[in-house]
C-alpha cells in the first residue's frame, strides 16, 4: 500500500534529501518541516510513499483530510483522492503536484480523465500537458503519447512537442528524423519550431541540436550566420568549446 502511518516509521519521522525531516510526531502532534499540523490527528496519520520516496514527501493525510506539506486541503475529498500517474483525482476533480503546491487542473473531468504518461492527460473534452490547457487539441478522445519519444504526442489530426502544437502539421504528412527533429517533407522542425529558408533536399542532421542544409547552419531552430554551410566544421567547433 502506498499509504504508510507516520506512527511506523522508525522514531515516527519521515527523513528525505539532505537529511530534512519532512514529518514527524512529537509531543502527540504532527510537524512538517519544523512547524505544528495543530489541526491533523497524530494517530491516523499517513504519508502517501510510491516507489521515489523523495518525490512523494508532501502528500499525507489523516482520517479526515488530505494535506499538502503545510496546507490543509479541504476541497480535496478524502476518501476517494487517488493517484493517477503524475495527476491525482478525486470525485470531484483532478489535480497536479508543482514543487510545493496541489492545485485543481481547472475544468477537468475526473470520471473520464487519462493520465497519458510524461505530463500528457486528457478527458472527454479537452488536452493538458502538465496542467497546461492544450488549447488547439479539439479531439482529446485519441490523444496519445509516442513511445518511442515521450516528447511528443498525437490525437491523429495533429501532432503536438512538448505540449504545444506543429503549426500547419497533419498527423499523416509527418515523422521524426531524430531525437528533436522532424519534418512533413515541406519544413523541418525543431521540436515545435520551424527551421526558416531551410532547403529540405539538402537538410542533413549533424549532431544534437545542429543541422544544415547546402546553405545554412542551424543551431536548433536559429540560422548560424558566422558559418558556413560549405566549410562548417562541427567536430573541430565542438573541440574548440570543450574546457
Amino acid at each position: 500500500m502506498p499509504w504508510k502511518k507516520l506512527s511506523d516509521f522508525p522514531e515516527q519521522k519521515v527523513i528525505g534529501v539532505y537529511a530534512i525531516e519532512f514529518w514527524a510526531i512529537r509531543d502527540g502532534k504532527v510537524w512538517h518541516q519544523g512547524r505544528k499540523r495543530r489541526a491533523a490527528d497524530a494517530a491516523s496519520f499517513e504519508i502517501y510513499l510510491d516507489e521515489h520516496l523523495e518525490n512523494s514527501l508532501f502528500i499525507a493525510r489523516d482520517a479526515s483530510s488530505i494535506y499538502h506539506a503545510w496546507t490543509r486541503m479541504s476541497e480535496i475529498d478524502r476518501n476517494s483522492f487517488a493517484r493517477r500517474d503524475q495527476y491525482w483525482v478525486d470525485q470531484h476533480q483532478v489535480y497536479l503536484e508543482h514543487e510545493t503546491s496541489l492545485k485543481a487542473v481547472q475544468n477537468a473531468d475526473p470520471q473520464s480523465f487519462r493520465d497519458l504518461g510524461h505530463g500528457y492527460a486528457a478527458d472527454q473534452n479537452a488536452a493538458w500537458y502538465w496542467g497546461r490547457l492544450m488549447k488547439t487539441c479539439t479531439h482529446s478522445q485519441r490523444l496519445e503519447v509516442f513511445t518511442d519519444n515521450t516528447l511528443y504526442a498525437s490525437d491523429e489530426e495533429q501532432i503536438y512537442c512538448d505540449g504545444k502544437a506543429l503549426q500547419r502539421v497533419t498527423a499523416h504528412s509527418w515523422r521524426m528524423l531524430s531525437a528533436h527533429f522532424s519534418t512533413d517533407d515541406v519544413h523541418i522542425y525543431y521540436l515545435e519550431r520551424k527551421l526558416p529558408r531551410v532547403d529540405i533536399a539538402s537538410w542533413t542532421h549533424l549532431d544534437g541540436p545542429w543541422s544544415k542544409d547546402k546553405q545554412h547552419v542551424f543551431y536548433m531552430n536559429k540560422i548560424q550566420k558566422e558559418y558556413s554551410a560549405i566549410t562548417f566544421d562541427l567536430a573541430a567547433l565542438q573541440q574548440i568549446q570543450q574546457p
